[in-house]
């Protein structure tokens, strides 16, 4: 009992030292690495030269380089602590509390104010957030998902069907994915079974909507670097174009919720489903159009990326091929994997941390703005063998050397982390699948192909392809 006793002692005095010393090397937020600039403006030419909001993760990119995993810079209208090191980001989860709080874009919540709308899980915050959060995390990530596995193999089933041909040149593969992949949650909504029986009926209210969403991103990110609250009262022409684009896509997203409830009934999917969690008819079409502004953009850019890469890797072609008689292999979702690593939908993720924290041997205020720098650390030399290289292989599990999985997190991580996780994973594993089956794929670019930002990460220019149909 004594020497246990002594032993414990001896440890916890060890513990105390060791964060007392710990506690002494923290450094103040203000000795936080941050490029120099001119008064009043900042560094805001120096964004400008780099290309501006459409090249920021690159300008970022470059910041991390010069100062290192932890910088903080005010970048138009915020400012933020930027951090791209795995074990850091890693911390920064395990302390989000239990109602994490992320950025919403400015100009979304300026809108959602003068409009007085009410919107769905993105913009919800403490417990009313939890609350539905949990329903959708029943519904989205947990059980039998065979239902949703099902409405989405419909969709997609039937666009590979009608791409089918000798020789086929897609010249708007960006507005034929985004259509795909909305059709995909319609059916998700409706159940695989209402969703062939009415599709007809939604086809023009997509068709519709599938412009509309698209430029609702591109005018938030033109948004982005100035005061949109100052835009909008002095009403500026990027002001309303965005307000213009918002309003038709919130209406269009409403129609086809009105159709999908009035005529085709609630189906036997997701709207069902809600509706048998006594979710409020008003939170359901809140969260819906919230889905239709988001869950089609995001799966259908990072469709474009994943053919692209595997377009110019022929090889990778023929690897998924050979494999498609084997059950057994991951293959398909290492080329899912590798292509979120180089090009994520969300190159940075966000919190507000609920009380003061340190990160990276810096004490950070409360409610500071951390913003999580997943395109950088996946393109990290330290993280990751031959980084800009494409390689699906390092994914596999006797390659564990090669990658670092904290240092590329697509979908985030933690009780904030994407809702939709399983569906955007299913039905691009599907639609590559099916495309690869099908086809030879030939990229018809003859430029390369750069990352742009949109809100999200998207190609600089169409993504072109021939499709050659395997007999």
């Amino acid at each position: 009992m004594y020497v246990t006793k002594k032993v414990c002692g001896r440890l916890t005095e060890a513990i105390f030292s060791a964060t007392r010393a710990c506690s002494e090397a923290v450094r103040d937020f203000r000795d936080i690495p941050s490029p120099r600039g001119l008064p009043i403006i900042g560094t805001r030419l120096a964004i400008l030269a780099a290309g501006s909001s459409k090249y920021i993760h690159e300008y970022i990119d470059k910041r991390h380089r010069e100062l290192g995993p932890i910088y903080r810079e005010r970048l138009g209208p915020i400012t933020g602590v930027f951090v791209a090191e795995p074990d850091s980001i890693r911390s920064i989860f395990s302390q989000e509390g239990k109602h994490p709080i992320h950025i919403i874009p400015q100009s979304w919540t300026v809108y959602n104010k003068k409009h007085n709308y009410t919107r769905g899980l993105f913009f919800m915050n403490g417990p009313e957030w939890l609350e539905h959060r949990r329903i959708m995390n029943n519904l989205l990530l947990k059980g039998d998902l065979t239902w949703m596995e099902e409405a989405a193999d419909a969709v997609i089933t039937n666009f590979v069907e009608d791409l089918k041909g000798n020789v086929i040149t897609v010249e708007t593969l960006d507005r034929e994915l985004y259509k795909a992949f909305l059709e995909v949650l319609v059916s998700v909504l409706l159940g695989a079974d209402t969703y062939k029986k009415y599709k007809t009926n939604i086809n023009t209210l997509v068709n519709e909507l599938t412009d509309t969403v698209q430029l609702v991103f591109e005018t938030t990110m033109k948004l982005e670097m100035i005061n949109a609250e100052w835009a909008e009262k002095l009403g500026l022409s990027r002001w309303k174009i965005f307000e213009t684009a918002m309003s038709e896509a919130l209406t269009g997203a409403e129609q086809i919720l009105d159709t999908l409830t009035e005529e085709c009934g609630y189906g036997n999917g997701l709207l069902r489903r809600m509706r048998d969690h006594n979710v409020h008819v008003e939170r359901i079409n809140a969260i819906v159009a919230d889905l239709f502004l988001a869950a089609g953009d995001t799966t259908a850019y990072t469709m474009q990326w994943i053919l692209y890469l595997v377009s110019k890797n022929k090889h990778v072609q023929d690897k998924i091929r050979s494999e498609l008689t084997n059950p057994g292999s991951n293959y398909t979702k290492h080329v899912l994997k590798e292509t979120l690593r180089l090009y994520p939908v969300a190159p940075f993720l966000t919190r507000f941390l609920p009380h003061e924290s340190q990160i990276s041997g810096y004490k950070i205020p409360e409610n500071s703005l951390i913003i999580m720098s997943i395109y950088s650390t996946g393109r990290n030399e330290k993280y990751f063998e031959n980084p800009l290289e494409f390689i699906p292989e390092r994914w596999d599990r006797a390659n564990k050397s090669m990658v670092t999985k904290q240092a590329s997190l697509p979908f985030a991580m933690g009780s904030r982390s994407c809702v939709g996780k399983k569906l955007a994973e299913y039905e691009l594993h599907l639609m590559l699948l099916r495309l690869v089956e099908n086809f030879h794929l030939d990229l018809c670019n003859t430029n390369d192909v750069h990352m742009v930002m949109k809100m999200i990460a998207a190609p600089s220019e169409p993504i072109r392809l021939r499709l050659r149909r395997i007999r």
